[in-house]
């Protein structure tokens, strides 16, 4: 759906040559809710404007559904850039317009009839949920029903694509949660592709499929959700995942086994568990226990959910004979537990 070929973006600052982006490849699927998340100043969003050319790259191709966006004419351009809705963190919309002319705007442009307007914004006011503000004026409503009505305009011309430029940060957390609910279904409803940018990892693990991490104009890592979630291989992205982590292993119970004397240690084993999917409830681990010679004591574990996906995590402390413990943990990672030997 979208492809970024070697993409890079230079700026000329005190006539010297200032780079924002360097070498960006990346593939986002239709129907996707992609997110790229990095720290103010990464380039993440000089990226998202990119891909509709509100930023022209210095070098490389942005392909959308099959056409080279860096090829097109000025007037050519234009028409594809309907395809591609866009909103913002600060909302952009016309203070002396009510919220239904705010909406019907880029239909103007598009040089749209009357009835075919008034269908199409009564329509987008009851997906969003702002039919009865339709005669107000945005200096009337809360930052989140500002931010609808940014959805709203930006879905007017039925775009394949949906870019959301920090779309939450000036929302508090509850607003941000309704904001983002309303994102996913749109995205469930319309089959939508979405393209967010964002400082906060809580916003990727609720709403995105697949990240992409930014770190000084590149691409650091990327992947599905989970296995970066999870698996976190960079240490900017572990420093993310950090920001939202309801699993931190007491450092007390790790030094208590670390005293342990080394014949003890040969009996005992202390390892994490991660489950993912359906595997969250499955008696996975229960069957190995069960089948093995082993006691078992557990030290510290959750369960959460990441957009669709129930996740869970388990410290465990095994004791038994040694071969007995090392082929539990091989068995753990037949039945698809990634298992890690803490100690």
């Amino acid at each position: 759906m979208i492809h970024l070929q070697n993409l890079q973006k230079e700026y000329i600052v005190n006539k010297k040559s200032v780079p924002a982006l360097k070498q960006i490849d990346l593939t986002i699927e239709k129907g996707q809710i992609f997110g790229i998340i990095g720290h103010s100043g990464a380039g993440k969003s000089t990226l998202i404007r990119c891909i509709n050319l509100l930023e022209e790259p210095t070098q490389g191709s942005v392909i959308v559904d099959g056409v080279d966006l860096t090829r097109l004419s000025k007037k050519a351009l234009q028409e594809e850039r309907r395809h591609i809705g866009m909103i913002f963190q600060h909302f952009n919309l016309l203070s002396s317009a009510t919220i239904f002319e705010n909406i019907a705007f880029p239909l103007r442009l598009a040089k749209k009839d009357k009835g075919e307007i008034d269908r199409k914004v009564t329509e987008l006011l009851e997906l969003v949920g702002l039919t009865e503000h339709r005669n107000k004026y945005p200096a009337q409503l809360s930052g989140g029903q500002k931010q609808r009505v940014g959805i709203a305009r930006a879905l007017a011309n039925d775009p394949k694509v949906l870019l959301c430029d920090e779309a939450t940060s000036a929302l508090d957390p509850m607003t941000t949660q309704s904001i983002l609910k309303l994102l996913a279904d749109i995205n469930k409803k319309l089959g939508l592709t979405i393209v967010l940018i964002t400082h906060e990892m809580q916003v990727i693990r609720d709403i995105c499929d697949r990240v992409a991490v930014i770190d000084g104009g590149y691409i650091v890592e990327d992947g599905p959700v989970a296995e970066v979630f999870l698996s976190p291989q960079q240490p900017i992205t572990k420093e993310f995942v950090a920001q939202v982590s309801d699993f931190e292993i007491p450092a007390e119970l790790l030094a208590s086994y670390g005293r342990m004397a080394t014949d003890e240690r040969a009996n005992h084993r202390v390892v994490q568990v991660s489950f993912l999917g359906d595997t969250t409830f499955q008696p996975l681990m229960f069957e190995v226990l069960h089948s093995e010679d082993l006691t078992f004591n557990i030290l510290h574990g959750t369960i959460s959910r990441m957009k669709d996906t129930p996740y869970g995590r388990l410290v465990i402390e095994l004791q038994g004979d040694k071969a007995v413990l090392d082929r539990s943990v091989e068995l753990f990672r037949e039945r698809g537990l990634d298992v890690e030997v803490m100690l």
